[in-house]
């Protein structure tokens, strides 16, 4: 459910895990940033901020999920959950939703723009996880946005991302697919939206587009499914990226059908080493060279993916190379092929898109150059250029991923 938010052409290079209100100053330029107004009290603030929320898209929206204690919790932490939720803790705790404040390239965008109330509601979904709420836009400015500040602010909960209770806690309950025999110290509720995959689709499919600014969040995964194979084949989201074991639930539970929590999508790490394990879902991408008549087809497939490959951040692609070597190993040529979306960003604007629909195979013929007696074939996924990692002084975030290699 991570919302990024690309900001590739905005002001100076900051990376806050903290805002406070800026001290005034006077000026005579026109007012930019957010505005920080005066609390009314928790309950005024908590309603004028669901009044808010009230004209804004839903995946504008932050949860007010939290803000009522779930009866037999203490709290609302990840780590109290998997006190009983072992196995699955352990899963979530390897996933990218766990880091998604913490994400190194998150941190360095959302310090760059006053549009960063837009981008916690899907980073740090509750409104608990939140230092300031929104009540309104100054001139309907997105990036001037009016804030108080929040006198229930969990910053530990906040570090968790996108944390157990962004998707399971409602209402005073915990919510999940159906698990009606459970026996919990707390409240249960079923939901079917649990196994359909459509509590992904509120981060995962939103396309926004805001006319004068320099941003864009632009994910189509849903939609990209809607247009594919796959619903008529009865798999959704949670099929491939919460694949179900036989196990127990929770500590001496009964062993039953339980999804795992990984959600490993590319492979490309946040931080080294740290990554579910390619169990967790395989590479989408299929690679298949064939030599004939001093050439070589190479077949691209997206042989896994229900969405587009790749899908998500406009600025992920995959790399299709081949490296040509002699009889002595000397590499004697290369060849490249670039599968993704091309865009400018002042302003946003779309100009490709060589992209694979899900079962879709692409083909190029490629010339073998003279000498070669033998090729690398070598498949990558990549999530951010080196620039614009460079940009935002990420010089050793993990930028990519080999999928696949092969000798032709």
């Amino acid at each position: 459910m991570i919302w990024t938010v690309l900001l590739l052409a905005c002001g100076s290079k900051t990376t806050p895990t903290e805002f406070q209100p800026p001290e005034k100053e006077a000026t005579e330029q026109a007012p930019t940033g957010p505005e920080y107004v005066d609390s009314e009290g928790l309950e005024a603030d908590l309603i004028a901020t669901q009044a808010f929320f009230a004209t804004r898209p839903k995946y504008e929206q932050a949860w007010d999920a939290g803000l009522t204690p779930v009866p037999g919790l203490p709290n609302l932490s990840a780590e109290t959950c998997g006190g009983c939720h072992q196995e699955l803790y352990k899963e979530w705790k390897q996933s990218v939703h766990s880091q998604a404040w913490i994400d190194p390239q998150y941190q360095a965008e959302v310090g760059k723009s006053g549009n960063r109330w837009l981008c916690l509601n899907c980073h740090t979904p509750l409104l608990v996880q939140q230092d300031f709420w929104p009540v309104g836009l100054a001139e309907d400015d997105v990036e001037r946005p009016l804030l108080r500040k929040n006198s229930s602010f969990d910053t530990d909960l906040r570090d968790e991302g996108i944390t157990c209770a962004a998707c399971h806690v409602d209402n005073g309950a915990i919510v999940g697919p159906g698990l009606t025999d459970s026996v919990a110290p707390h409240p249960v509720k079923v939901d079917p939206e649990f196994s359909s995959g459509a509590l992904c689709r509120r981060c995962h499919d939103v396309q926004a587009i805001y006319p004068g600014k320099n941003f864009i969040c632009t994910f189509e995964t849903g939609l990209e499914y809607d247009a594919g194979p796959y619903a008529d084949e009865g798999e959704n989201c949670t099929t491939c990226h919460m694949p179900a074991v036989k196990r127990p639930a929770a500590v001496d539970g009964p062993i039953r059908k339980v999804a795992q929590h990984w959600w490993r999508g590319a492979g490309i790490p946040k931080f080294r080493d740290s990554y579910p394990p390619i169990e967790a879902n395989p590479p989408a991408l299929d690679l298949k060279a064939t030599v004939a008549d001093g050439q070589i087809s190479v077949g691209m497939t997206n042989a896994r993916a229900g969405h587009m490959l790749p899908t998500g951040d406009p600025e992920r692609w995959i790399s299709v190379e081949l490296f040509f070597q002699d009889a002595d190993g000397i590499e004697v040529g290369k060849w490249s092929h670039r599968i993704g979306q091309e865009w400018t960003w002042e302003p946003p604007t779309k100009h490709g898109d060589t992209r694979l629909k899900p079962k879709e195979t692409q083909t190029e013929v490629v010339s073998i150059p003279e000498g070669a007696v033998q090729a690398t074939l070598v498949g990558t996924s990549h999530r951010i250029s080196k620039e614009n990692a460079d940009y935002h002084d990420l010089g050793h975030y993990p930028r990519s991923v080999e999928t696949i290699r092969e000798l032709v």
